[in-house]
This record gives C-alpha cells, sequence and structure tokens, in this order.
C-alpha cells in the first residue's frame, strides 16, 4: 500500500513539474503573428515578447517593457528571408516607427558599395539591411540581426557630420548585436577584405623601415 501511494505521489509531482514546464516555454516562445502585406500597425503592451512574420519572410521579434503604438513598414521583396530582434525600453508609453528597406542611395548604401567610417576603417554594404527608427520617447535599446558574418558591424548615420559611426557589437550564435541610446538609420557594414586601417599601415611601414636599417648596418659591417 505505502508503494502504490508512493506512485500516486511522485506521479503527481511529476505531471505538475511537467505542466509548469510546458507554462514556461510558452511564455518564452510568443505566438507569431502572419502578415499578409509589408505594413503593421497595432498597441504592444508593455513587458510583452512579440513575433511577427511578413509574408512568411521577414521576420522581427519586438520587446518593450512600456505599452507601444507601433508603425512599421519592411520592403520585403529587397530585405528577404532576414531575422531582425530589437528590444526597446522607455520610461513611459510611447510612439513607436520602423521603417525598413534593402538600399538607401542617399546615404551610400547600394549593394556592394565601399564606405568610410568615422574610425577612417572601410567597409562594404552587402548586408542589404537598413533600418530608419524614431520614437517619441528617450530611449535604450538592442537590435540584433541574423548574420553569417562575425566580423560585420552595426553603424548609424551621424547626420549632423553626415558619416557613418560604427557601434560597437557583439557576435554570438549567428545574431549580431548592438545597444544604443538613440534612434536614427541603422544599418550593418561588412569590413572590406583588402581594407587596411592607417595605424596598420604605419605598423607595416614601421617594421619595414627597421628592417632596412637593420639590413644597412650589418651591410656595412
Amino acid at each position: 500500500m505505502k508503494n502504490i501511494n508512493k506512485v500516486v505521489l511522485l506521479s503527481i509531482v511529476g505531471f505538475l513539474l511537467l505542466g509548469s514546464y510546458m507554462t514556461v516555454a510558452n511564455a518564452q516562445t510568443p505566438p507569431v503573428e502572419t502578415v499578409d502585406g509589408n505594413q503593421y500597425q497595432g498597441t504592444i503592451e508593455g513587458n510583452e515578447t512579440n513575433q511577427y512574420r511578413f509574408r512568411n519572410q521577414f521576420q522581427f521579434q519586438l520587446r518593450v517593457n512600456q505599452s507601444v503604438d507601433l508603425d512599421m513598414e519592411v520592403d520585403v521583396d529587397g530585405v528577404g528571408d532576414r531575422e531582425f530582434q530589437l528590444e526597446v525600453n522607455t520610461r513611459t508609453n510611447a510612439e513607436l516607427t520602423i521603417r525598413i528597406n534593402a538600399s538607401d542611395e542617399s546615404l551610400g548604401l547600394e549593394e556592394g558599395k565601399k564606405l568610410q567610417a568615422r574610425n577612417q576603417n572601410r567597409y562594404q554594404y552587402r548586408e542589404q539591411f537598413r533600418v530608419n527608427l524614431t520614437c517619441d520617447e528617450p530611449v535604450e535599446a538592442k537590435l540584433s540581426l541574423k548574420t553569417g558574418d562575425p566580423e560585420a558591424q552595426w553603424a548609424y548615420f551621424d547626420e549632423e557630420t553626415e558619416e557613418w559611426v560604427t557601434n560597437p557589437s557583439s557576435y554570438q550564435n549567428g545574431v549580431l548585436t548592438t545597444e544604443t541610446d538613440h534612434f536614427s538609420v541603422w544599418t550593418v557594414l561588412t569590413v572590406e577584405e583588402d581594407a587596411i586601417s592607417s595605424y596598420g599601415l604605419i605598423g607595416i611601414v614601421s617594421i619595414g623601415s627597421i628592417v632596412g636599417l637593420l639590413f644597412i648596418i650589418k651591410k656595412k659591417k
């Protein structure tokens, strides 16, 4: 009898644990809302994660801490099958506008075009991903894009100086992430394969000069 009671008790505990696990798993994986066209408008409740799939191609995940009125438009034909995640923290309810395109000729974002950022490094535009973010409240945000290039860098366009500025980026499990406290036009830039920074060039010249000097001294001896 005691053994039967133990079996029943263990079964009940097992079912409770399984139910708790399934509840947590469902909470961590929000349902995907399908968007037939390129546009989406709606109100996102605070402390919720929402997932969208535009025309069964472009995937977007949004996490907000406050209620947000979202106005979003995606050039799905240009951007294609990409995965973009955005986390937004604001002090109060806000209005968030998102425009995603594959190119922007006015800012030099054309496929394969070479760009020089403020850090003097040269980059190429290959990711075909440009996002313009605007919000009527101060923000703290995290941008994440799935990419196969671990050397890529998030960058934003500084309208005052009219130049691209790379932002500290991290790469993990195929996702490139950056954090920011301001919104503007953002993109992902690829390091040009044959690009050598000015510091690197100075280093090469210095090493060459030292080797040459040592060769001359040795020859005189």
